[in-house]
Parts: C-alpha cells; structure tokens; sequence
C-alpha cells in the first residue's frame, strides 16, 4: 500500500542520514587516533553525533533534540566562519578550524560542522516531535558534566573553547567559565526554542 511504501521511503532516508553519520564518527576515530590526538575526542561535537545516532537508530526524537540544541548554534557559527572564509579569504569570529586543519582527513572530517545539523532536522521531520521541557534541562545537565570531564581530563586549553576562548571577539568583561556558561546556556535554551516551534518538525 501507499502508506507502507511512505513509511519504507523514510526508513531508508533515515538509515542513509545514520550511514553518513556513521562514516563521518569512523573518519573522526581514523583521524585522531592517526594524529594521537586523543584528547579531540572530547570536543562537544564529537560526544554529541554517536547520541544522535543512537537517537536516529531509536527513532528517538527526544534524544536527537537534546543534542542538537548543544550544538545547533556553535555548528551554525563554524558554518558561517567558514563561508565567509571561502568567500573572504579572511576568519571572521574565529570559529572554524578548517583552515588549520593539517591533513585532508582532518579537513573532509571538520566539514560535519556544516551538515549534521540540516540532516538531523531532516529527520526530525521524518520522526516528528513533541516539545519536552525535561529536555532542555537533560542539554545542560549533560553540558555540565562535559564542562567538568574538560576542566579536570583535557590538558589541551582549546577543546570545547573552556580554557581558551576559540573566537577571536574579545570576551572579556566577566570571569571565562562564567562567560563559558554563560554563552553555552543561552546557545542551547534559544536553539530548544527555535527547532521546537519548527512548524515541520512538530506532531499534529
């Protein structure tokens, strides 16, 4: 019937969003561990996409939603840095890593900052959602435990911008970890507020 052929053409479109994911986390594994760059591994972006995954494979619409409002508007940034770069020539705020990054695996790998936010949503759309509060304070639970496995495991000053701002805006008018929460804290409650009033991706 024409509703078992729709809900077979968004498995597949599903479990292709999860292949593509699957081979960008083996890129990132083959990466860091060819470069010893072991303690990339607790970027926030990296933690966020195996959950994602897990989500897609679940067909979990809360799991997916509490990690992309993490990294929704950090993504969006190093996406806009790195268009403006593109086009410029020049880094404008410093967020993208694309030019520094020194192996083409590293390059191709850095690019997931560009589309694993579009597709997840893609999916979201697919699964559909149902705004959850709960979820919201699940994001900065977690965001907090990543804050502490950071501070306390990762000698690398630059991992998740905690010890060494990874923008080129000088911030500067209050203390870094409260300046750190205090930006982490918002990106999250304004990206729960946007993606769940997403007319696309709410259920009727």
């Amino acid at each position: 019937t024409s509703c078992q052929m729709n809900k077979r053409n968004k498995n597949i479109i599903l479990y292709s969003i999860v292949v593509i994911f699957l081979i960008t986390s083996l890129l990132v594994i083959i990466n860091f561990l060819y470069a010893r760059n072991y303690y990339a591994f607790f970027w926030i972006s990296y933690i966020t996409l195996p959950l994602i995954i897990i989500g897609l494979l679940k067909k979990n619409p809360n799991i997916i939603l509490s990690q992309l409002i993490i990294v929704a508007i950090p993504n969006f940034l190093w996406t806009f840095d790195f268009f403006y770069w593109i086009f410029t020539g020049h880094i404008l705020i410093g967020a993208t890593t694309f030019p520094n990054e020194i192996s083409l695996l590293g390059k191709i790998q850095s690019l997931q900052h560009i589309y694993v936010i579009p597709l997840s949503l893609f999916a979201l759309g697919i699964i559909k959602l149902k705004g959850n509060y709960k979820i919201l304070f699940l994001s900065i639970i977690e965001i907090i435990l990543i804050f502490f496995l950071t501070l306390f495991f990762v000698p690398v000053p630059t991992v998740n911008c905690i010890d060494l701002s990874c923008t080129t805006i000088p911030l500067n008018f209050l203390p870094p970890y409260m300046i750190w929460f205090m930006f982490v804290f918002g990106f999250v409650t304004i990206s729960y507020l946007i993606i769940t009033s997403l007319p696309f991706i709410k259920k009727k």
